[in-house]
């Protein structure tokens, strides 16, 4: 069973809700398919019990006290403080357990890559986070990713390398990249660097041989 968590009816709407968020009372809203928008907030101890248990897009249930059942949602957004990063509304999106949803699921980088240490190559991730579709029950907090796979410099996965569980599709185009292991910085500085003394040789033989045919021209 998901965690349930309690919510209340609000009646205080626009800027006023200000006030709730000083008194430590986070506003929020439920909404889904075909279901009028509902006001609801929660003490600011308990939303954050919540964010730090359950990732977006997990499903969880909420409960207020004039209705008899609790509703299934998900955290579809979560409203911040462009500034300080406080949370400052909370939406959630009531589901249907029947009917597939889609959602951007987060990519976690999981072992250690022999390449790191036996090259010094420098691990980049370049894909934060992936989109899926699957049942409210079955959608994943995060995948994982093991690169433990890059022994070699150079190497590197795409969404097609990405195992899922059953019952969840992965969205994403299949040759998007999501890590790699790249060349030390040294290495590739001192490659810039042959390549660039290079050049200046030769530019100097040029520059020498035009002199030695101006000199010979003269003679």
């Amino acid at each position: 069973m998901p965690d349930t968590y309690a919510v209340e009816p609000r009646t205080v709407i626009g800027k006023k809700v200000a006030v709730l968020r000083r008194e430590g009372t986070i506003p929020a809203n439920i909404y889904g398919r075909g279901l009028e928008s509902v006001a609801v907030q929660m003490p600011w101890a308990q939303a954050r019990i919540m964010l730090n248990a359950h990732g977006r897009n997990t499903l969880i249930e909420v409960k207020l006290d004039s209705e008899s059942a609790a509703r299934p949602v998900v955290v579809r957004d979560i409203g911040r403080d462009p500034v300080s990063g406080a949370v400052e509304h909370i939406d959630f999106f009531q589901v249907d357990l029947t009917r597939t949803i889609q959602a951007n699921v987060p990519i976690h980088l999981v072992d250690e890559a022999p390449a790191v240490h036996t090259y010094g190559g420098v691990l980049v991730q370049s894909l934060e986070s992936i989109l899926v579709e699957a049942l409210p029950n079955a959608m994943p907090e995060a995948v994982e990713v093991s690169v433990a796979v890059f022994t070699e410099l150079e190497q590197s996965l795409s969404v097609s390398d990405i195992v899922v569980p059953a019952g969840v599709t992965i969205l994403t185009a299949d040759d998007v990249g999501i890590a790699q292991i790249a060349r030390p910085r040294v290495e590739v500085e001192e490659e810039v660097v042959l390549e660039g003394e290079e050049g200046e040789e030769g530019e100097e033989g040029a520059a020498a041989a035009e002199e030695g045919s101006e000199d010979s021209s003269e003679e």
